[in-house]
């Protein structure tokens, strides 16, 4: 049993390549045989092998990027799609899955093949000739082009710094210029967590202009950055060649693929959905935005929205956000995330001493009654050679005496000048959604690897345990256990405690409105054949409170949609929102925190993955459907 990743991996293409060809040879004695033990069982196991090898590369190449190692990995992406296209298009292996629908088995089983049957037909398993080979080429293309459209925006994001003197950072307390200090002075950069800060606190409105310009406008024509790192070609060729991949399956448009295999029943329902949440949302979040104007007493321009709602909310809440940061050093906020993990769902979560791929890597086991239920390594800290956001990636499910591994990457401050890393609210809040996708992962029940964890779940139920997990770091105990003043040593007081809830859902609304645009603009750039900025611009008619800048390029690294899962998906966050806000709700009735809700939660949608369909997990845990009352409830938003 192997149960570290070997994050020294050689010769990868070599390693692709004899894997692939053993895949091969699996697959050829499968499409023969006619029972669940010969055909489905010896694919999961090699699917589950081949998984490990191209998640550790990928992840390498996400967390510790360098153009040598790239150029590698660029070559196994054709490798790996090609030998799932040549799986999924194999017509002699997908009939050996219908056989399988005559023979008996277990519901989890019935469950499985169905999904992998549909799976089939999505995939192209019926077509022929010219067709499935310009399908095939068409995926390969796009595995290609998502890899380049990360890699851009990585670099195009590490091209811009600038030098800067200590009067020029008014408004900056010790924790935001220690993140910047350098030998000579101070340089900000486009990095997430300097980024944010400068948004935030910057006093100096043309350096915030400065900075937001070269933020909004990164891997486009109009950036600062090379122009080798314009991301709006391979967007093009993105969009172009899904539609393509839709036309030839036999839909209208790629925003119908998608949508097969989602919980959803239609684009129509989704569109519909999200335009309910921008009608109960738009009055109030005009009425923010007229605050906000008012209080600012000046035009206001996309790059003063952040400071003046921190200066607004520090006199509404009489509180600033940068008061709360030295409560919540890094180590504190793991020991009350970990204890919060182990009285949801009774198991014990601990550090332990293992290398790994970084020296800022922590690696955490979790166990039960002493016995080890799974890994996570947990990569907390910006780096210039790792890419942004915040993520899970999961490494090995749970398969035979193979226990689940996962990878959980943030993009936060690191420690500095002897102090730790302090962490702000919001990167909290973050922290704890992606350990809810560890825990889905880590804590499943199910010995099908395919539909262990996160395998198997439709992408807009995937992000139900993330977006649950987020509402338990805002109670009372949860928050005393997780802060502690890095000098005093005191605890969060009530005081603070009570403006952190009370400024919980300021400009909410706003909020709302904002992930809307995002949703509805992602589900109509995929049904339509249009420039997706002119999709956005007609979007924005309907969801913008104030226009945007014309030299704005945000979309050229939304990696989300363009290389990170999402496309025509992005209203997953808002659809899962429902279920997560409606789920927190039922538990905080029944009892909350170690109540019979919280466990039944975990036995009926973490422990259950991907094994039946999602919302008869949901409907088990909680005994009906959710409504949008919940969501609505917990952003403070009024109808």
């Amino acid at each position: 049993m192997n149960f570290t990743p070997n994050f020294q991996p050689k010769n990868i293409v070599a390693s692709i390549e004899n894997l692939v060809e053993k895949g091969l040879k699996v697959v050829a004695l499968a499409e023969q045989s006619d029972n669940w033990d010969s055909v489905i069982t010896p694919i999961d196991e090699f699917e589950s092998e081949l998984g490990r090898l191209t998640s550790v590369n990928s992840h390498l190449n996400a967390t510790m990027f360098s153009d040598e190692f790239n150029a590698e990995y660029e070559k196994t992406l054709p490798i790996i799609t090609n030998f799932y296209s040549d799986i999924s298009s194999n017509k002699n292996l997908y009939q050996a899955y219908k056989n399988l629908k005559n023979t008996k088995l277990n519901k989890q089983q019935q469950h499985i093949l169905q999904e992998s049957i549909d799976g089939f037909e999505l995939s192209g398993v019926g077509l022929k000739g010219e067709q499935s080979k310009r399908f095939k080429a068409i995926k390969e293309r796009l595995s290609l082009l998502s890899n380049k459209f990360s890699k851009n925006s990585l670099k195009a994001t590490n091209e811009w710094t600038k030098v800067v003197e200590l009067n020029e950072l008014i408004g900056y307390g010790e924790v935001e210029l220690a993140k910047i200090k350098i030998d000579k002075g101070y340089e900000l950069n486009l990095q997430m967590p300097v980024y944010m800060d400068v948004m935030t606190y910057l006093d100096n409105r043309a350096l915030r202009e400065e900075v937001y310009r070269a933020y909004v406008s990164r891997a486009s024509e109009l950036g600062i950055t090379s122009a080798d790192f314009d991301n709006k070609a391979v967007m093009d060729e993105i969009l172009s060649l899904r539609t393509e991949m839709a036309n030839i399956l036999g839909f209208d448009h790629y925003a119908q693929l998608s949508i097969e295999s989602k919980m959803v029943e239609s684009v129509d329902q989704i569109l519909e959905f999200l335009s309910n949440l921008v009608g109960k949302s738009k009055s109030q979040a005009q009425a923010e935005l007229n605050e906000l104007a008012k209080f600012a007493g000046i035009e206001l321009m996309p790059w003063d929205l952040g400071f003046y709602s921190e200066q607004l909310k520090e006199q509404k809440f009489d509180f600033k956000k940068s008061e709360l940061t030295p409560y919540f050093p890094e180590q504190k906020v793991l020991e009350g995330l970990f204890s919060t993990i182990e009285n949801l769902y009774q198991v014990s979560l601990h550090q332990i001493d293992e290398p790994s791929y970084h020296d800022d890597v922590r690696v955490l086991e979790i166990t039960k009654n002493g016995k080890l239920i799974g890994k996570i390594y947990l990569d907390l800290y910006a780096r210039k050679d790792k890419r942004g956001g915040a993520w899970m990636a999961d490494y090995q499910p749970l398969q035979g005496q193979d226990k689940p591994i996962a990878f959980v990457v943030c993009n936060l401050n690191s420690p500095s000048e002897g102090k730790p890393a302090l962490f702000e609210f919001d990167e909290i809040v973050t922290i704890f959604h992606e350990f809810g996708h560890a825990l889905h992962h880590v804590l499943t029940k199910v010995k099908y690897a395919c539909a262990a964890g996160i395998s198997g779940v439709p992408w807009d139920g995937v992000e139900l345990p993330s977006q649950y997990m987020e509402f338990f770091c805002y109670e009372r105990d949860v928050v005393t256990r997780m802060s502690e003043h890095y000098q005093t040593k005191q605890t969060l007081p009530d005081n603070l405690y009570n403006k952190l809830i009370e400024s919980k859902n300021f400009q909410s609304a706003m909020g709302m409105l904002r992930q809307c645009e995002f949703s509805i603009w992602d589900l109509k750039t995929h049904l339509s054949l249009k420039d997706t900025y002119k999709v956005l611009t007609e979007v924005r008619k309907d969801t913008a409170l104030m226009p945007s800048i014309k030299d704005s390029r945000f979309l050229n690294t939304f990696g989300h949609i363009f290389s990170g899962g999402y496309a025509a998906g992005y209203f997953s966050y808002k659809w899962a929102e429902v279920l997560a806000a409606d789920a927190y709700d039922y538990v905080n009735t029944q009892g909350g925190i170690g109540s019979q809700a919280s466990l039944d939660f975990l036995h009926n949608v973490l422990e259950t993955g991907g094994s039946q369909e999602f919302m008869a997990s949901y409907e088990a845990f909680r005994g009906e459907k959710p409504g949008i009352e919940a969501l609505l409830k917990a952003n403070g938003i009024t109808t």
